[in-house]
């Protein structure tokens, strides 16, 4: 009977520690990667698995993780995140997603971080229920030269 426990346990203990490798196998294709480039003002990103761009990135002072959304008119955030780190609730809005209609509240942050960049007073869009990434709109986007290479996204500050 003993032994049969230990087998089970030794088992147990297999199963466990292939579970946890393949979920670390899986978080790791989804982490986000960014090269610098000597000059400062500009990044290149790897596509991830699924096709998306996302970037390690601070708003506030908080680690956050940025997916680059083009289709989005400005930075979005879930209602949590924005609790959690104090942002003011500002004027209702309804926004047209994939998955429909969402109301939210603007908001503004005082620091956004990624990179060699930094932005400040960003307006953003707080919507409740929506992940944990934040996306990067257009409101930020549209201030690089974006480029696709090779599964790359290499995105260039505009000078001013």
């Amino acid at each position: 009977m003993r032994s049969t426990w230990s087998i089970v346990f030794i088992w147990g203990l297999v199963l466990l520690l292939i579970y946890w490798a393949f979920t670390q196998f899986i978080a790791q294709q989804y982490q986000p990667k960014m090269i610098s480039s000597g000059q400062g003002n500009e990044i290149t990103l790897p596509r991830a698995k699924d096709g998306h761009y996302r970037l390690a990135a601070s708003i506030n002072g908080e680690p956050v993780v940025l997916l680059l959304d083009t289709g989005a008119t400005a930075m979005t955030l879930n209602q949590e995140l924005a609790e959690r780190i104090g942002l003011p609730r500002g004027e209702p809005f309804i926004a047209n997603t994939a998955n429909g209609q969402v109301q939210g509240y603007q908001s503004k942050i005082s620091t956004l971080s990624f990179g060699p960049f930094e932005f400040n007073n960003v307006h953003v869009g707080i919507v409740p229920n929506m992940g944990n990434e934040v996306l990067l709109g257009m409101n930020i986007i549209k201030q690089f030269d974006i480029r696709t290479q090779n599964n790359q996204m290499h995105m260039k500050l505009i000078e001013k």
